[in-house]
């Protein structure tokens, strides 16, 4: 058993490293992070400058995932027909100035790039400069990378220059741009530690979720919500899971009577119905008029009782119709077998029968509905923390999701899938407790 559970954990490895690159080009590049900068700033009036510093705080300007070293030092937005900007410079090694030209067949743009030092004898531009330190761009250059390079002082006294930096357009508008970049030394372990996959998607792999948008460290976040979501899920679960089979059975046993077709008619009906309208209903009868709960609120220890109780209840209700229909199921597959009609024979009392050798040899498909639902616990309900304001899981990712917030929808996603997987090792494990004939090997 031992070698078969390490063999399922080295079988998973994979699969959630498989899955943490899929979520990662998933947020990453279908949406990249400008994109996540003008969704959280705003798409109308955000300036480039600002795309840049959202990158920043969020550690979002890094390379996706290998880091050549290069970093960011300036940048110059063209919004008049000439502009200088001086750049303190890192010293002697490689830069690099992007140009960022907006074109159009309609309106085309010619700019001039002009870039000088306070220590010219330093400064080595590459070919398309004049002795002045001037290029015209062509009108249909929408990008351009033009490498730099300052060379070793020719005194101990010469500090790190001074790059001047001038941009000449026809029109005031589009904005144009001018960002410097300089290559410094990283050691061959940052080039792979200081990336965005690494530091977004990878860590998860050791529940180090970082921050979110807001600020908030996320593992502390989920440590303080996933109290208040288990204390509704695990009592649906196991409330749950006892109406289901006590009920299914019954079903089962009196197949055919007017019980059975009542019931079965009655479990169609719960499933066709909306759970919002359990929600609402219950709201409306329970806590507005009758007033035996509150209509919304959580607080911990014992008061939570009185917040909890009523979403638990509709809860259970709304998903008694599907249960029910899938454990009478069950049930009937297993009550007409032939160990059945021999332990009646022997003269076992029906409950007997019912509840311990037919409810011992139905166990493996319940199992597998059971321990596969325990991972989604933590999820808590998003309609019911929602209706109800409880600070739960659910409530936690909804708001995520209607902020935009990509780290905390990530960091869920991650989790869920981490726990799927020890979900389904739970499920063969659980196997060979229910069923000596099933073993692990």
């Amino acid at each position: 058993m031992i070698a078969y559970l390490i063999r399922r954990v080295l079988y998973a490895l994979p699969i959630l490293v498989g899955i943490n690159v899929l979520v990662f080009l998933l947020f990453f590049f279908v949406n990249s992070p400008d994109d996540m900068a003008r969704t959280h700033l705003g798409q109308k009036r955000v300036t480039p400058d600002q795309i840049d510093q959202w990158k920043r705080e969020h550690s979002l300007d890094l390379p996706y995932f290998y880091n050549a070293g290069w970093r960011r030092i300036g940048s110059l937005a063209a919004r008049a027909k000439d502009n200088t900007t001086e750049f303190p410079t890192a010293g002697t090694g490689q830069y690099a100035l992007l140009v960022e030209t907006p074109t159009s067949p309609k309106n085309p743009q010619t700019s001039t790039v002009r870039v000088q030092s306070n220590q010219p004898d330093r400064l080595i531009l590459p070919a398309g400069f004049d002795a002045e330190g001037k290029r015209v761009l062509p009108s249909d250059t929408a990008f351009l990378r033009i490498p730099l390079q300052i060379g070793a002082p020719s005194s101990s006294d010469q500090g790190p220059p001074t790059l001047t930096l001038s941009f000449s357009v026809e029109s005031p508008t589009p904005i144009h741009r001018m960002l410097l970049e300089y290559q410094g030394e990283i050691g061959p372990l940052a080039r792979f530690t200081q990336t965005i996959f690494y530091q977004r998607s990878l860590q998860m792999l050791f529940f180090q979720y970082g921050k979110s948008d807001d600020g908030k460290i996320i593992s502390d976040e989920v440590l303080k919500r996933i109290g208040p979501s288990l204390s509704i899920t695990v009592p649906v679960l196991l409330l749950g899971l006892l109406i289901d089979v006590v009920f299914s059975m019954l079903l089962a046993v009196y197949r055919g009577t007017y019980l059975d077709y009542w019931g079965v008619t009655l479990c169609v009906l719960l499933m066709s119905i909306s759970g919002l309208f359990y929600i609402t209903a219950g709201q409306a009868m329970f806590a507005k008029e009758l007033r035996l709960a509150p209509i919304s609120g959580f607080d911990y220890g014992a008061h939570a009782f009185k917040f909890i109780a009523l979403p638990i209840v509709i809860a259970v209700v709304s998903g008694l119709g599907g249960s029910i229909r899938f454990h009478r199921t069950i049930f009937l597959e297993e009550i007409n077998k032939d160990y059945v009609r021999t332990a009646r024979a022997k003269g076992l009392p029906e409950r007997s029968v019912l509840f311990i050798h037919t409810l011992k040899n139905a166990l493996l498909p319940i199992l597998t509905g059971l321990v596969l639902s325990l991972p989604f616990l933590y999820a808590g309900s998003l309609l019911l923390e929602s209706f109800f304001a409880i600070p739960g899981m659910g409530s936690y990712m909804l708001d995520a999701i209607q902020k935009q917030d990509f780290a905390v929808v990530q960091s869920m996603v991650s989790l869920g899938s981490f726990l799927y997987v020890v979900g389904l090792l739970l499920t063969d494990i659980s196997y060979t407790l229910a069923d000596p004939r099933v073993r692990l090997e």
